[in-house]
């Protein structure tokens, strides 16, 4: 499945079936999210992003997917902070809509994904894409 459109300050993260990691607008890409030990309302979040040339992994105990992605792309040194966050559920899966802002710049980004935690990185990474 994939999405397309030509509207001005919106970037589209979608799931890819086939296996293969979708292409980002510009230089941040998503890899791959796996959650495990989740207790006391924690969870650790392995995470692999794509920023330019170089393959980003690492695992974060935290709250919640934003809080793992936004802290490996902090470590990336992309500072990406979330002004608005929706999330609904489809019959396709999840949809993450987010406004964020590095710098100056504040951009609207939608992620797809099979569950909120995907939709969630993917919408962050297009929103860091976007706001770049």
């Amino acid at each position: 499945m994939s999405i397309s459109a030509d509207i001005p300050g919106i970037a589209f993260a979608t799931s890819s079936h086939s296996g293969a990691a979708p292409t980002a607008p510009t230089a941040v890409r998503f890899g791959s999210l796996q959650i495990s030990d989740r207790r006391a309302g924690r969870a650790d979040y392995t995470l692999t992003l794509a920023v330019g040339d170089a393959i980003l992994r690492d695992t974060v105990r935290t709250h919640g997917p934003a809080d793992a992605v936004t802290t490996l792309l902090y470590r990336a040194g992309i500072r990406l902070e979330i002004h608005e966050f929706h999330q609904r559920t489809t019959a396709a899966g999840v949809v993450t809509d987010l406004r964020a802002q590095q710098d100056r710049r504040t951009e609207w980004a939608t992620g797809t994904g099979a569950d909120a935690a995907e939709s969630t990185a993917r919408a962050l990474v297009a929103a860091a894409n976007l706001t770049a």
